[in-house]
């Protein structure tokens, strides 16, 4: 039987794309994988997620992966993951064991201090204080330098809500080209799930994301 064309193209990728997200409890990890997967479902791809946090609501750490196109297991092994979201400093570098040098990161440079060092701090202890930034760019870059930095924090501070932070850093991995979603196909999900009195500031905390992504020099996922 002779095969019909359907003009479709399918975006998948042999090896699928394997992407992590990173950071604290409160900074939105869990709510930017469920954005993202649900953009990624309704492009026609088959997403699985996982997660893996501690005591969130004290600040701990908070671990997403989102899996896409590449079976049923959310679990991402070592040197595994093409991207990772970094949306607190430190809880990116816990991310090394991740990463190889194909791995692109967006990491946020807005540190949040944890319980513990704040208390330190209070209490005059001279080992209370949190890693150098450059510290951990660096250790980063040791491993991969496919690596984008910014000040989320501030630039959705600026425009109207801190609680954007995660849509900047959403909108950096979409302007980057690296998944098969587009930033206007993703918005589209985003646009039906946020509340209108948030509408404005979210959509130009994404579009500075998405703006900061297109400059972003990477290899590709894949390449």
């Amino acid at each position: 039987m002779e095969s019909i064309d359907t003009g479709q193209v399918d975006m998948r990728k042999p090896s699928g794309w394997r992407i992590c997200i990173v950071g604290t409890g409160g900074q939105g990890v869990l709510t930017a994988a469920r954005l993202l997967c649900d953009a990624l479902v309704e492009g026609g791809h088959d997403v699985v997620s996982g997660q893996l946090h501690g005591m969130a609501q004290r600040g701990g750490g908070v671990q997403a992966s989102v899996m896409v196109d590449c079976g049923i297991s959310p679990m991402m092994g070592s040197a595994r993951a093409d991207v990772v979201v970094g949306l607190e400093p430190a809880e990116t570098v816990r991310a090394l064991p991740l990463m190889s040098s194909q791995t692109a990161v967006f990491m946020n440079t807005t540190p949040v201090i944890p319980f513990t060092l704040g208390q330190q701090a209070v209490l005059g202890s001279e080992e209370a204080g949190y890693p150098d930034i450059a510290g951990l760019e660096s250790a980063i870059r040791q491993v991969t330098e496919q690596v984008l930095t910014l000040d989320a924090t501030r630039a959705a501070t600026e425009t109207g809500t801190v609680k954007a932070m995660n849509l900047i850093m959403l909108g950096c991995l979409l302007g980057s080209d690296m998944l098969p979603c587009t930033p206007e196909e993703f918005w589209k999900v985003v646009a039906q799930r946020v509340p209108p009195s948030l509408a404005e500031a979210n959509a130009q905390a994404y579009n500075r994301g998405v703006a900061m992504g297109k400059n972003f020099q990477h290899a590709g996922i894949g390449s």
